[in-house]
């Protein structure tokens, strides 16, 4: 008998149960959330932590009419933090401004958005 003959076996049927109903325990809930975002948040720290041991040499900064010296890696993670909350303020002032618009409109009534064609 060649390989290719051999009786292929078909899989046991499942049971009656619908695929997309999750197993006792496999549900995804706020405290799997939570530390998955822990888990992740201290992989993040661990490596924050190697670049800055791997970049301890000084490096001389110079703004505006400040000046001095620091690690290379504090320097990076100062400019990065600083990026940060730029991006976070524009993010917010859109937000609010998205807000009051979407308010406007509600006192207005819903005859006074624009239909869309």
């Amino acid at each position: 008998m060649d390989i290719a003959e051999t009786p292929k076996e078909e899989p046991a049927p499942e049971a009656d149960k619908p695929a997309d109903e999750p197993l006792p325990g496999e549900r995804r809930t706020r405290l799997s959330g939570a530390w998955t975002a822990i888990v992740i948040g201290l992989l993040a720290l661990v490596v924050i932590l190697v670049f800055i041991l791997q970049n301890q040499q000084g490096v001389q900064i110079k703004f505006l009419m400040f000046e001095g010296n620091l690690p290379l890696a504090i320097a990076l993670l100062f400019a990065l933090i600083l990026g940060a909350v730029i991006v976070v303020a524009f993010g917010a002032a859109r937000i609010l401004q998205l807000r009051m618009v979407a308010g406007r409109a509600r006192r207005k009534g819903p005859g006074s958005l624009p239909q869309a064609d």
